[in-house]
């Protein structure tokens, strides 16, 4: 499934390799020096930090989908000590936040994640001053409160999906409540978001209401939060993403006419990542499908005869 979050794009760039040197008390896996300590080949957590950077995509976190962090899925207390650590690269913090759920489980999860989460009030209004800058922020403390905004979002995910839903259903509230009345407009066809900045952040929170659904598997009302898009601004870009989550929905539900319908949907208003689309493990059901790998071919713009014949997985870690 997608992860369509402004966030990630406006910190990664300001989380990696261009920052200054790490005290040199920091782990090896910190420094940014030209001579940075070697570990042992023991040594797990600077390991781990590298399986999960092997699962980096263009050096942004994926979508998040079932099995995601199978590498690290015995190294529980390894994640723990990533997903505390306030001087670790950013991306891969919030890397290591989402596989807690799939390295443990209950109270060992929620010790680790509840004091990572904002207010949800506090949350959202940091997204929104973010989206307001467009990816750009020069002032290094509201960077700063961009990163915890995410991390807090990632933790909202990962505890929905160890089946703690709570601090998503805080959020999802915190949301609706920000566009109700709104709605007319959001879904009004004829109105341009390009020509209303406003109106563009609110039909995305259409989609976000519907992706926090999706991570504990509420799958009726994500597809209802997503349909009001689709339903509403047929052909209109906006919709891209909501289309592909109905996808993802549709796929796990065994619905697989329904999942390409929306896939064809998905690519014929600018959705183009085919890397994704052969990766997202939510698709995993309609892989090796002719009108799977016929779709895969037309993006990827091949002849006719050389649509069908397999669209090869990824290559793995």
């Amino acid at each position: 499934m997608s992860l369509a979050t402004g966030l990630l794009l406006l910190v990664a760039g300001g989380a990696g390799g261009q920052e200054a040197p790490a005290p040199a008390e920091s782990p090896w896996y910190l420094e940014r020096g030209t001579q940075p300590r070697t570990p042992g080949p023991l040594d797990p957590v600077p390991d781990t930090a590298q399986r999960l950077a092997l699962l980096l995509r263009d050096g942004a976190v994926p979508g998040f989908y079932d099995g995601q962090f199978a590498v690290v899925r015995e190294r529980f207390d390894e994640l723990v000590r990533l997903a505390r650590d306030p001087d670790l690269n950013h991306v891969l913090r919030v890397m290591a936040v989402m596989a807690l759920q799939e390295a443990g489980s209950g109270a060992a999860v929620a010790g680790v994640l509840e004091p990572l989460v904002l207010p949800a009030r506090t949350e959202v209004e940091i997204e929104y001053r973010a989206y307001e800058l467009g990816g750009t922020v020069d002032d290094p403390g509201f960077l700063e409160e961009v990163r915890r905004a995410d991390l807090s979002q990632h933790a909202r995910f990962a505890l929905a999906k160890d089946g703690q839903p709570r601090r998503v259903q805080e959020k999802i509230a915190e949301l609706e409540s920000r566009i109700q009345r709104w709605m007319p407009d959001i879904l009004d066809p004829t109105l341009d978001s390009d020509r209303f900045p406003n109106l563009a952040y609110r039909r995305q929170v259409v989609f976000d209401i519907g992706y926090h659904f999706q991570q504990f598997d509420d799958f009726a009302n994500a597809a209802r939060w997503f349909r009001l898009l689709t339903d509403a601004l047929p052909g209109h870009r906006e919709t891209r993403w909501a289309h592909y989550n109905l996808a993802c929905i549709a796929a796990l539900q065994q619905r697989s006419d329904e999942a390409l319908a929306h896939l064809e949907a998905a690519w014929a208003v600018g959705f183009s990542d085919v890397r994704w689309l052969l990766e997202d493990g939510d698709l995993a059901s309609l892989r090796g499908q002719p009108g799977f790998l016929d779709l895969v071919g037309r993006m990827r713009g091949l002849p006719p005869g050389d649509r069908a014949t397999g669209a090869p997985e990824p290559s793995g870690p």
